[in-house]
């Protein structure tokens, strides 16, 4: 589940075409200019970062701090800039997140049957995803759905989910990995992460897990926010429980 970002310096680089693309200005306009406008850099601090300060020699080993100072500034806009550009990513990156999760939600909601459901979950939820695979397992016992294998569903030994992932927690992320053949199956080659989600299917139902892989090695990663990716299976959770209710 990721998202790309468009260059967000393509339009000032224009802008700075244009306002040099007329008539030479000459160093004397430019000094003119800005002895009528002294507070010029108040209003326009970012090109501070782009200036070349004046080099003053005092004599004696004496530092220049008015260049040191200047330079000192000019960092920290060159951070401030970065940071702000990082946090525009991540906020369009978590919008796009959030944009796929509401449409697969709403996908679940909409599924006629229980075997409609699965195939939801199975076909459809790669591509809203943008995963190479999503596999739902879920723990044989008494309460497992009659013919769950051959609807697709995954059906794994008692206790089997506790080792994959720890019992506390809701969503787990592993980068880096080599796809399980006994989750993904034929796909597993194309995993390289996965995204855990514990569902909770109530004291009546079976212990399950919702899978997806993603074919690069940080697709899912340790470090990522599950915020979401565990309100996703809040929603898939019930809606099987719903399912699971009205088939007995």
């Amino acid at each position: 589940m990721t998202s790309s970002t468009p260059p967000a310096d393509k339009p000032a680089a224009k802008q700075k075409s244009k306002a040099l693309s007329g008539t030479i200005i000459s160093p004397e306009t430019v000094a003119a200019y800005l002895e009528q406008n002294p507070d010029f850099l108040n209003n326009r601090p970012d090109l501070l970062a782009v200036l070349t300060p004046p080099e003053q020699d005092h004599g004696g080993g004496v530092l220049d701090m008015q260049k040191f100072m200047l330079g000192r500034l000019q960092d920290e806009l060159a951070r401030f800039s970065s940071r702000e550009q990082s946090l525009l990513a991540a906020a369009e990156s978590n919008a796009d997140v959030q944009g796929r999760i509401h449409a697969a939600s709403e996908a679940l909601l909409d599924a006629k049957s229980f075997e409609d459901l699965i195939k939801v979950i199975l076909k459809k939820l790669p591509k809203m995803f943008d995963v190479s695979a999503a596999a739902l397992c879920l723990e044989a016992g008494d309460h497992i759905p009659e013919g769950a294998a051959e609807i697709g569903i995954i059906v794994v030994e008692p206790g089997a989910l506790d080792t994959l992932m720890d019992s506390e927690r809701t969503v787990a992320l592993r980068s880096e990995i080599e796809g399980d053949k006994a989750i993904f199956g034929s796909r597993a080659s194309k995993v390289k992460s996965a995204a855990l989600l514990r569902l909770d299917l109530g004291a009546k139902g079976p212990n399950g897990l919702l899978a997806l892989g993603a074919k690069t090695p940080t697709g899912f990663d340790p470090r990522q926010g599950t915020e979401l990716l565990s309100f996703f299976s809040h929603v898939l959770q019930r809606i099987i429980q719903r399912w699971l209710t009205q088939g007995t």
